[in-house]
């Protein structure tokens, strides 16, 4: 089945991906868009596993932002040069197959010169490039959308239904794979729990950070959570006001919550809605926010919360 894959680095763009593929599964759906590599078990071969998934995918989106360059790993070594990095090993393995390699500037990027890339990702640089802004995102990634579902075909279609003589066979291959996969859940459970604790450990505490609201004034806003499970609570501060934090869930790295503040418009109170959606990223949290509002309309706004 055709697909498109999400290559990234969290340190460098992992906001932006993760906002696009919210996009990409809402058209396409959650079994053709693929973005992490986290059923990479110990022991693995993770080349041949990221060239098996790579391979299953008909479209690439390497997404550059201004730091995708120049990033280095523990060891000084900038992570392009470093033979087992993933992104290298994803994109090398996307141009080698023949798959279509789209490049998504976020942050201001600019496409590398091939002079700046190793030999294997050279071509990269010759690759028609696509830019999302952050005060377009929408419209720019609904322009992605509408380049993948031309040039890739079979995107976005749905599997057909089954013929009926092939159900009872079909019932008894998901029963015994049942049975076969009883402990992978129950181990891939545990790894879930283990790593939405060590989001929630990142997660606590307070942040900070400046907010440009739709009408255009700016705000240095923090920002105190707690997490207990998924549950996230504390406050959110709007206007330099502490907001108390209703119905928060952490869910793997995204975090989201809403806040209410109480607007007066022609001698009549409002109560607005604030509903907030974050990506956690070590010590980053991007954040889109939107403010339901009885008394104006509101548009999203975008901004960054560091420790």
């Amino acid at each position: 089945m055709p697909g498109v894959f999400i290559s990234y680095r969290r340190d460098d763009s992992g906001g932006y991906a993760g906002r696009l593929f919210d996009v990409l599964a809402a058209r396409f759906g959650p079994d053709q868009t693929f973005m992490d590599l986290d059923d990479i078990q110990g022991g693995d071969d993770f080349t041949a596993v990221i060239g098996e998934k790579v391979g299953q995918c008909s479209a690439l989106l390497a997404v550059i932002g201004d730091r995708w360059l120049t990033l280095t790993g523990p060891d000084g070594v900038r992570r392009l040069d470093a033979a087992g990095d993933f992104v290298r090993l994803e994109i090398a393995g996307a141009l080698e197959r023949g798959v279509r390699v789209i490049p998504v500037l976020v942050s201001g990027a600019v496409m590398p010169r091939p002079e700046d890339l190793p030999d294997a990702l050279r071509p990269l640089s010759v690759h028609q490039s696509v830019e999302v802004r952050d005060a377009h995102f929408h419209a720019d990634a609904g322009q992605l959308v509408d380049l993948l579902q031309k040039t890739v075909p079979g995107l976005g279609t749905r599997r057909t239904r089954a013929p009926r003589w092939a159900i009872p066979a079909a019932v008894v291959l998901v029963a015994a794979a049942g049975i076969a996969t009883v402990a992978g859940v129950r181990y891939r459970h545990s790894r879930e729990a283990a790593q939405l604790e060590s989001t929630a450990a990142s997660l606590r505490g307070k942040w900070s950070g400046t907010v440009r609201y739709d009408w255009g004034d700016s705000y240095a806003e923090t920002f105190e959570f707690e997490v207990e499970g998924g549950e996230v609570s504390g406050t959110a501060s709007f206007l330099q006001r502490a907001r108390g934090i209703f119905d928060g869930k952490l869910e793997g790295n995204r975090v989201s919550f809403t806040t209410k503040s109480i607007v007066s418009l022609n001698d009549k109170s409002y109560e607005d809605k604030h509903s907030y959606k974050g990506t956690v990223e070590r010590d980053v949290i991007r954040f889109s926010m939107m403010t339901d509002s009885g008394a104006e309309s509101h548009v999203p706004i975008y901004f960054t919360v560091r420790r």
